[in-house]
């Protein structure tokens, strides 16, 4: 009986939903040519954030950061953008950073509308992410466009084809022999 008891808390752990933790969920004020930071400590376990933000108006776009203290590398970089979401994976356990950075208006603050969560537990996605066509599109795409330069070069022929012949066919190769008393046998 015990056994079946096991198996059943495996089997509800391992289908039910990541643990989602909210870190922040406020409206934050940032002074013009400001910045604020946000220190991230996720010393055992690595996890995904997910960041949300949003610039109430009057504000401009903000820039929004995620630093990897331990590697001194950016794990995520918004460039300026007034609002958006991003999930960025943060692979490694270690120091985090998040910052966000008013530095493109002069005067005045911007209101930021700021969510910020971590999902503990979820599975790595594969990286196979598809950016483009879809293969089958790909091929249409390709055997359209070659079949759409054949009617071209077709065209161009059928068009040109007549003026070519009279300009360098036989005929005018025999004349300018002719006019300047070449003779075409070679070596006899």
């Amino acid at each position: 009986m015990r056994w079946i008891g096991f198996v059943s808390l495996f089997a509800c752990s391992a289908f039910a939903e990541p643990r989602r933790v909210v870190l922040l969920e406020e409206l934050v004020r940032i002074e013009a040519l400001r910045s604020r930071s946000y220190e991230l400590p996720l010393p055992q376990q690595k996890a995904a954030l997910d960041l949300h933000w949003n610039v109430k108006p009057p504000g401009e776009a903000v820039r929004v950061l995620v630093v990897d203290r331990n590697a001194s590398a950016t794990a995520f970089d918004s460039g300026y953008e007034a609002n958006g979401s991003r999930r960025v994976k943060l692979d490694q356990a270690g120091q985090y950073q998040v910052t966000i950075e008013n530095r493109q208006q002069n005067l005045g603050h911007s209101l930021i509308d700021l969510r910020m969560e971590l999902v503990f537990g979820e599975e790595r996605s594969p990286v196979t992410e598809l950016r483009g066509p879809t293969p089958a599109r790909r091929y249409w795409a390709i055997a359209t466009s070659l079949a759409l330069f054949a009617m071209m070069v077709t065209f161009a022929g059928v068009r040109l084809g007549p003026a070519v012949r009279e300009r360098w066919g036989p005929r005018r190769f025999q004349k300018t022999l002719d006019e300047n008393r070449w003779d075409d046998t070679v070596g006899e």
